[in-house]
């Protein structure tokens, strides 16, 4: 995957998806390729040729054909709703857990209530499992999101029926894995259940403090009090600076035996507690879930597919044919140049040989005669640019232009003709592929293009031998039609 600050293209008919989810569903067409097979897309790649646009916009207009047809726009538009639910029922589970968590560290009320074990019983497992998250993050794990949050996507995953759920799910995390944005995203889920468990655990610590009258102690075999004295300290002054209460040092040395039943002094504690939960428990959860959701939202407005990637890299040549990669994107001139042949003093080189634009089917290069040079097949602006570049620097005695008889004549092709015969002593257009259905017609056209630019029809000739002939030096050769 890409990253591209760019805005995109809608495609054509994504099955009402967004971008972000076409992009999904192009990648889950990949995979699907590439564990059963290619699909029969022909219909799909004339559709995301007809749509234009970019290479990008191609491939996710000809995954949302095939999409539709193989059931995986309807997989992906199933997903959310899916993925939401099991997000609800778990965080149903997180509260209802925290809330439980928080009843049985206080107990009934019938003892005293240890701080530390409270404290470590609500914020332990937290904790350890913040350090494991941020350990992973410094690490530069791709999917450091916590166990929770791929707990929740293979939930997701698997509440989906049928093989179509499979690719879209491995297609959604293969996808956000390599663009970087895995960890922010099941971050974003595992922080976000962590916070309602820890919302739940306080709401179950005030509910019960209000409904019940607790002493606080804390126990001890070998330790000193001045060790829990500077705890409670240490722990309470950041809850301190928001407004929580925190027990004097002569309040905790004196709870150390017995709770105390100065009201004023149970008040200090459950405030300290309360506090301690707020700022190292929910609080940096808080924090997370917003950096987490921030950096998701982001890096997906940004993400591209990555056309180099496998699947999609052999998509290019169909979707985005050279011929059409040139184009005609101006519009047509009040006149066309002329091919002036032989024009050209300086036109005395060997002979040389070039196809222009030639479809399937076509071999090259034929046998050229001996000193004759081959000047590949021109398909794309580059290309064009060179052979002019190329000619104009060593003009040929005799230029021979290979153009292909099914394929109608444009104005780019013809300008590029006459541009070529300026260059050489003699030319000639060899016109392959008559015989074929096709280019009966079409060859008709080229020749009266041939002939507006400039060229005398005894210069366009079709048959291999003859072509072939007239380049090795022979002359007095049949026009175009007129050999077999």
């Amino acid at each position: 995957m890409v990253f591209d600050s760019q805005p995109i293209r809608p495609a054509a008919d994504c099955g009402g998806l967004s971008a972000f989810e076409a992009r999904w569903l192009a990648e889950a067409v990949r995979l699907r390729e590439a564990h059963g097979g290619a699909l029969d897309d022909r219909a799909a790649v004339a559709a995301a040729r007809a749509a234009g646009g970019s290479l990008e916009d191609r491939i996710v207009c000809r995954a949302a054909q095939l999409g539709m047809r193989e059931g995986l726009v309807g997989a992906v538009r199933a997903w959310r709703p899916r993925a939401r639910l099991v997000m609800l029922l778990l965080l149903a589970l997180a509260l209802a857990g925290g809330f439980g968590t928080a009843l049985a560290v206080l107990g009934d009320g019938s003892r005293a209530v240890n701080v530390v074990w409270a404290l470590g019983g609500l914020l332990g497992v937290h904790v350890l499992s913040l350090l494991l998250w941020l350990a992973g993050l410094a690490l530069g794990a791709g999917e450091a999101g916590g166990a929770i949050g791929r707990a929740w996507l293979w939930l997701s995953g698997r509440s989906g029926p049928g093989p179509a759920q499979r690719y879209v799910v491995e297609a959604l995390g293969g996808m956000l894995a390599q663009a970087g944005l895995a960890r922010w995203w099941l971050g974003t889920v595992t922080h976000g259940l962590w916070l309602g468990a820890l919302a739940g655990a306080l709401a179950g610590l005030l509910a019960t403090l209000a409904a019940r009258r607790y002493g606080f102690v804390w126990e001890t075999t070998i330790l000193p009090a001045e060790t829990f004295i500077r705890f409670v300290t240490l722990a309470g002054w950041l809850p301190a600076q928001l407004g929580f209460a925190v027990p004097d040092p002569a309040a905790v040395s004196a709870s150390g035996a017995n709770a105390l039943p100065d009201e004023a002094v149970r008040i200090a504690w459950s405030s300290w507690l309360v506090g301690c939960v707020v700022v190292y428990g929910l609080a940096p959860r808080l924090l997370l879930w917003a950096s987490c959701f921030a950096l998701w939202r982001s890096g997906r407005a940004r993400l591209r597919l990555d056309p180099g990637a496998p699947g999609f890299s052999q998509l290019a040549v169909r979707l985005v044919p050279a011929s059409e990669r040139i184009g005609v994107v101006d519009a047509a001139p009040t006149h066309r140049h002329r091919a002036h042949v032989g024009a050209h003093a300086a036109a005395g080189g060997a002979g040389l040989a070039v196809g222009l634009e030639l479809g399937g089917g076509v071999a090259w290069p034929p046998a050229l005669p001996a000193g004759a040079g081959d000047g590949g097949v021109i398909d794309s602006r580059a290309e064009r640019g060179r052979l002019l570049a190329r000619v104009s620097a060593a003009p040929p005695g005799r230029l021979l232009i290979a153009c292909d008889a099914r394929l109608s004549p444009d104005r780019g092709s013809l300008e590029l003709i006459a541009e070529l015969c300026r260059h050489a002593g003699a030319c000639r257009v060899w016109l392959l592929q008559v015989g074929a259905p096709v280019a009966r017609e079409r060859g008709a056209h080229w020749r009266e293009g041939l002939l507006a630019i400039g060229l005398a029809p005894e210069q366009v000739v079709e048959g291999e031998a003859v072509a072939l002939a007239w380049l090795g030096g022979a002359d007095d050769l049949p026009a175009a039609g007129a050999q077999t």
